[in-house]
């Protein structure tokens, strides 16, 4: 059921003056609100963790070209762009770990 759904049961249990039914929707609305966090939370650290795994992809062919190329330019600019994914990748570490601390 949906929160929409419960909210009407709530209405009509305050329209028939029923307490107990009253507490049984906002005790599954509490829990309902609990596990959607847990889900958001985990749904979150999950895509993390795929920028992750992308940055590491890229971050070996960069380490591949860089090794196959010659030209001290080119050499240069694949230097520039795997020092920055790996600060990016520093930072999702911080986001990932930050995550796994409030779970």
């Amino acid at each position: 059921m949906s929160v929409d759904d419960y909210l009407d049961l709530l209405n009509y249990a305050k329209a028939i003056n029923d307490g107990q039914w009253q507490a049984d929707i906002i005790d599954r609305l509490n829990k309902l609100s609990k596990n959607s966090h847990a889900e958001t939370t985990e749904q979150s650290v999950n895509e993390l963790w795929i920028q992750f795994d992308d940055i590491n992809a890229i971050l070996m062919d960069l380490f591949n070209k860089l090794r196959e190329s010659a030209d001290p330019v080119e050499q240069y600019r694949w230097k520039e762009k795997i020092w920055e994914l790996k600060q990016e990748r520093i930072n999702l570490s911080k986001k990932i770990q930050s995550r796994y601390i409030r779970i």
